[in-house]
């Protein structure tokens, strides 16, 4: 179900505004950085280099949370959507965690022997905490500081962020509300998914100056990052910044190129553009291309927002769709950041800005377990 796209906002390894962060991809600027903190596998990663904005909200969101609330208000005010019982709020989130820095003062002094517990340690943990960390915390104070309150709902996981602009689009056809705000954030740098990511060697244990791009002959894992998007969506309208449409699934098998590829092949049609998953090993990326290849021209150029921004877990969509926008009504494709030795195959690797008449683009994602999702963006003529 198409639904039109007038309004949007983030915050990005590359930058916090959409123009901002738009003119670094562009020039093929990445955002990894050295980890400051010691003793991760992953010791390359790409994070929001600036602080959200001091709020009372602090007391039920964490960081990335708040950089949620930010541009759902921003992404609101630009579409300039009135507030009320006609339009809805929709979230994708990475998921519920609970988070080490948290759970450790409970932790650290307990015993092997599991005694006495409260004692050491477990009496010091708030009886509150975990409200803190709840999931669809940032959806509750969007809608009522925004004052929305249509239908919606909150989605995590790794395809979150395609779930919840296929649940507005739906809601949006159905004509339970007239626009939606979809809402999606994630990190990849929390100390627990770090540790994870390390142990499945899905994300690089590159240093920076050793560090490859996805979808070159040594690419060797990719770069974890974060964001917080937000877009406004409506049925129909005269201009919008882009028509988008996605599709989500779940296969049998974790990373089944199939599962993407059965996802992507029903939003395939005229696309000249593929921005890619960007995973970074070379068996991943070459079955993705075969796959995607077969379903889009041999020649799609081939981009990868992830190279600059690092894997952005459950807000990938999100910010494929306002990327893939972006370049299209600018008549430009960004560089894959850091590819300097492409490896062969279907699809051609965009090695730096190039001018495009394109109009229609496809982006696909792919997370564990065996999650998929694309998405079609097409603006207008």
């Amino acid at each position: 179900m198409k639904v039109a796209m007038i309004a949007r906002a983030w915050r990005t390894p590359l930058g916090n505004t959409v123009d901002a962060a738009m003119a670094r991809l562009f020039a093929g600027e990445r955002a990894a950085t050295t980890d400051p903190r010691a003793g991760y596998p992953c010791s390359t990663i790409a994070p929001v280099r600036d602080q959200p904005a001091e709020s009372r909200q602090a007391r039920f969101l964490g960081r990335m949370g708040l950089f949620g609330l930010e541009v759902a208000g921003e992404a609101l005010a630009a579409s300039g959507i009135e507030a009320g019982p006609r339009t809805g709020v929709f979230c994708g989130v990475g998921g519920l965690r609970a988070h080490w820095e948290y759970m450790m003062p409970a932790f650290a002094s307990q015993a092997d022997d599991g005694q006495r517990m409260w004692e050491r340690g477990l009496r010091d943990v708030h009886p509150y905490w975990m409200l803190r960390h709840l999931s669809n915390n940032v959806h509750a104070l969007a809608s009522a500081t925004l004052r929305l309150r249509g239908d919606g709902a909150t989605f995590g996981g790794g395809s979150a962020s395609a779930q919840a602009i296929a649940s507005a689009s739906r809601a949006l056809h159905d004509g339970a509300i007239d626009a939606a705000l979809v809402i999606a954030y994630d990190s990849l740098l929390e100390p627990e998914t770090l540790v994870e990511l390390g142990a499945r060697r899905s994300a690089t244990h590159a240093s920076l100056e050793r560090l490859t791009a996805p979808y070159s002959q040594d690419a060797a894992g990719f770069v974890p990052g974060e964001a917080a998007a937000a877009i406004v969506l409506v049925r129909e309208t005269d201009a919008p910044i882009a028509w988008i449409e996605v599709r989500d699934t779940a296969g049998a098998e974790p990373d089944s190129t199939s599962t993407l590829a059965r996802c992507a092949s029903h939003l395939a049609d005229g696309a000249t553009v593929v921005a890619g998953t960007g995973r970074a090993w070379p068996d991943l990326d070459a079955a993705e291309r075969a796959a995607i290849g077969a379903l889009v021209p041999r020649d799609a150029a081939l981009v990868a927002p992830s190279a600059a921004m690092g894997q952005l877990g459950a807000a990938t969509t999100l910010v494929q769709a306002i990327v893939l926008a972006e370049s299209l009504r600018a008549g430009t494709l960004p560089p894959i950041a850091g590819l300097e030795h492409a490896a062969e195959g279907p699809l051609v690797p965009v090695t730096r800005a190039t001018p495009t008449a394109a109009r229609v683009a496809l982006g696909v994602h792919a997370s564990q377990p065996g999650l998929a999702a694309a998405i079609r963006v097409e603006v207008p003529r």
